[in-house]
C-alpha cells in the first residue's frame, strides 16, 4: 500500500503538471474528470467485497491507485484553475471560508458515519455509509462539473518548454526557500505519523471512539480556527502567519504522550485544530500564489511530490524508532516537538513571502 501510495501519487502529480501545462485551455476539463474519478472510485473500494474472492484484492488495489492517481491530477488542475478564478486581494478570506465549510462537513460525515455503526448492524452499517459515500460523491461531482473556467494561461506545447519551466522553478530562490521549510516540517510531523492512534489505543487504552471524536473535535476546532486566523494573517501578514503557525503546533506531540485521558485528549484536539488552521491557511496561499502564473503547475507538482516522499520515510524512520521500546516512542513525539520549533526559526529567516494585497 505504501508503494502504491507513493507510486500513484508521484506519477500523478508528474501527469497532471505536464499535462495541465500542455492543454492549459482544457485545465478544467482534467479538474472535472479527474476529481469526479477520485470522489466516486473511493466510495465504491467499499463493495469490493461483493466481487469473487480470487478478484477482491487485486480490484481493490488497483481501485487506489486510479483513485491516487486521478485524485492528484485533479490537485493540480484546481490549484491551477482556483488561483485565477480568486485574486489575490481575495484569496485568504475566500480559500479560509471555503476550509471551514469542508472542515464542518468532514464533522458532519463522520458523525453520521458512527451513528450508521452503533445503531445498525456491523454489515449494514458498512453498506449504509459506503452507499451514502457513493451518493455524495455523485451529487458533488455534478456541481463540479458546473464549473467554468476563465482566461487560461497560454498553453506549453514542446517538450524544451516544460523542462525550461520545471528548471524555472527549482532555480528560483524563493520556490526552493518555501519547498525547504514547507517539506522539512512536513517531514517532523509525520515522524511520529504512525505512532498516534496506536499510542492512543494500547498505551492509553482508548477505542475507536476516541480517534472518532477526536477527529470531531479537531474538525470543529479548525474551522472556526481558519474563520480566525483569517482576519489575523491579514493584519500580520503571511509569513509571520506561517511561522508563528509552526511555532503554535510545537507542543502538541509533546504534551499528547501526558494526556491518557478522552477530556484531555479532545482538549488538545480542539488546541491542535485551532493552530494547525494557521499553517494550512498560510501553505494555501504560498502554494497558490508565491510562484509565476505560468510556473504554477509545476510548483503544485514538486511541492506535492517532496512532501509525500518525506512524510512516508519520516512515519517510516520513526516507527523503527518507536519499536524499540515505550522510552524510544516517546522521544519520537519529543522529537517532532523539538523539531517543529528548529523549523518556525527556519521560516523566519528564510520564508519568502507572498503579497496578496
Amino acid at each position: 500500500m505504501v508503494l502504491i501510495h507513493l507510486g500513484t501519487l508521484g506519477v500523478g502529480y508528474l501527469l497532471g503538471s505536464v499535462a495541465v501545462s500542455v492543454f492549459r485551455n482544457r485545465r478544467i476539463l482534467f479538474w472535472k474528470l479527474m476529481g469526479s474519478l477520485n470522489r466516486c472510485l473511493w466510495a465504491l473500494t467499499g463493495f469490493s467485497h461483493n466481487l469473487p474472492a480470487e478478484h477482491r484484492v487485486w480490484t481493490f488495489l488497483t481501485a487506489i491507485a486510479t483513485a491516487q492517481l486521478s485524485g492528484s491530477i485533479a490537485v493540480v488542475a484546481s490549484g491551477d484553475v482556483g488561483a485565477d478564478l480568486v485574486s489575490r486581494e481575495k484569496a485568504i478570506k475566500f480559500f479560509s471560508s471555503l476550509s471551514s465549510i469542508n472542515l464542518v462537513a468532514n464533522s458532519l460525515g463522520l458523525a453520521a458515519t458512527t451513528a450508521f455503526f452503533n445503531i445498525l448492524p456491523e454489515e449494514e452499517g458498512y453498506i449504509t455509509t459506503y452507499s451514502a459515500s457513493l451518493v455524495f460523491s455523485a451529487i458533488s461531482s455534478g456541481f463540479l462539473l458546473m464549473l467554468k473556467d476563465i482566461d487560461p494561461p497560454a498553453s506549453r506545447t514542446s517538450f524544451r518548454d516544460l523542462v525550461k519551466d520545471f528548471t524555472d522553478v527549482t532555480g528560483s530562490s524563493s520556490c526552493t526557500s518555501y519547498v525547504k521549510v514547507a517539506t522539512l516540517f512536513t517531514f517532523i510531523v509525520n515522524l511520529p505519523g504512525a505512532l498516534w492512534n496506536y499510542y492512543l489505543l494500547n498505551v492509553f487504552g482508548g477505542n475507536e471512539t476516541w480517534v472518532t471524536l477526536k477527529a470531531i473535535a479537531a474538525n470543529l476546532s479548525q474551522s472556526a480556527g481558519f474563520r480566525a486566523w483569517s482576519r489575523i494573517s491579514r493584519r500580520m501578514g503571511l509569513k509571520k502567519t506561517l511561522y508563528v503557525g509552526i511555532a503554535l503546533t510545537s507542543p502538541i506531540p509533546a504534551a499528547f504522550i501526558f494526556l491518557p485521558n478522552l477530556p484531555g485528549q479532545i482538549a488538545l484536539e480542539a488546541y491542535s485544530g485551532f493552530v494547525w488552521a494557521a499553517y494550512n491557511l498560510a501553505n494555501n496561499i504560498y502554494t497558490l500564489y508565491l510562484p509565476k502564473r505560468a510556473l504554477r503547475v509545476y510548483f503544485i507538482a514538486v511541492l506535492n511530490i517532496a512532501g509525500n516522499t518525506l512524510a512516508s520515510a519520516a512515519s517510516r524512520l520513526g516507527a523503527s524508532l518507536a519499536s524499540v521500546s515505550l522510552v524510544a516512542m516517546n522521544s519520537v513525539f519529543i522529537a517532532s516537538t523539538l523539531g517543529r520549533v528548529a523549523t518556525s526559526v527556519l521560516a523566519r529567516k528564510s520564508a519568502p513571502d507572498v503579497l496578496v494585497r
